[in-house]
């Protein structure tokens, strides 16, 4: 399949994430929409030096590719290198410690096909670290906490670069939640597949949650006010994210978790 035939183009920046490298090739290699995407990797300067397990992979499947460079960069401007280069419509995002369900790509590009929108997300599951980071387990899952705000993995048509623009590098830690505000402001199409498709996991070392940070995310927060549009996560999709889970509650309601084809959920692990 040649570059210009992926429908969709997936952007994975890795900073210091050598340990979990491995969990995240078989994560990708496991999408039964895995021929008919394109995996983008960006990693600047790592002291991990993920580059040195990334290029074999990439050299072993054409759809995967690597973006190296000499010098640390923040996540919005590694994800707007992703973007500039993703040969695909459709682009994603996904964190190297988030997992994605086998079948996450396939069913976006399934509903890009049968439904008319410019961005889109799933229902997110919220794992903690201490758990297993790519367990499907549907008994598990019902355990969880639902994520209310897309910023962990959602999809966009790759021509917005023109009408809506690229993630905003000066931000470093509210990039995601300032992309979704101008999505709103613009009243673009947004579509919400309901079922438990990716698995966000939250630590204490990520970037939002350290002490240190908390003054230079309300920095940015008051920067983000002045900008002219709305400053938040678009209220129909959070209103309706709560509506399915407190829906998915109900018995012998429709569930939202997606077993793993093959696999029955007494094998499940």
């Amino acid at each position: 399949m040649s570059s210009q035939s992926y429908e969709i183009s997936v952007l994975i920046s890795t900073y210091n994430d050598r340990d979990l490298v491995d969990k995240k090739l078989r994560e990708i290699e496991a999408q039964t929409a895995f021929s008919r995407s394109e995996f983008i990797f960006v990693e600047p300067a790592s002291p991990g030096n993920e580059r040195e397990l990334l290029e074999p992979f990439c050299e072993q499947y054409e759809n995967c590719r690597l973006i190296t460079l000499e010098e640390r960069i923040g996540l919005y401007h590694a994800w707007n290198l992703g973007w500039a280069a993703a040969s695909a419509p459709l682009v994603c995002i996904s964190n190297m410690d988030d997992a994605m369900h086998p079948e996450l790509l396939e069913r976006v590009l399934l509903d890009a096909q049968c439904r008319d929108w410019d961005v889109a997300t799933v229902l997110i599951a919220k794992q903690p670290q201490s758990q297993g980071l790519d367990s499907w387990d549907c008994q598990r899952l019902s355990k969880l906490s639902w994520s209310t705000r897309p910023g962990a993995f959602f999809t966009w048509r790759k021509e917005l670069e023109s009408s809506l623009g690229m993630f905003n590098e000066d931000l470093e830690i509210v990039g995601d939640k300032d992309f979704w505000a101008r999505v709103g402001h613009l009243k673009l199409k947004i579509e919400l597949i309901p079922e438990v498709l990716y698995l966000y996991t939250k630590h204490p070392a990520q970037l939002s949650k350290r002490a240190e940070f908390k003054a230079k995310k309300k920095a940015e927060k008051q920067r983000c006010l002045k900008l002219g549009y709305r400053y938040d996560w678009p209220v129909s999709l959070r209103h309706r994210m709560r509506w399915i889970r407190l829906k998915s509650c109900v018995p012998f309601s429709k569930s939202v978790y997606r077993p793993i084809k093959g696999v029955s959920p007494d094998d499940e692990t």
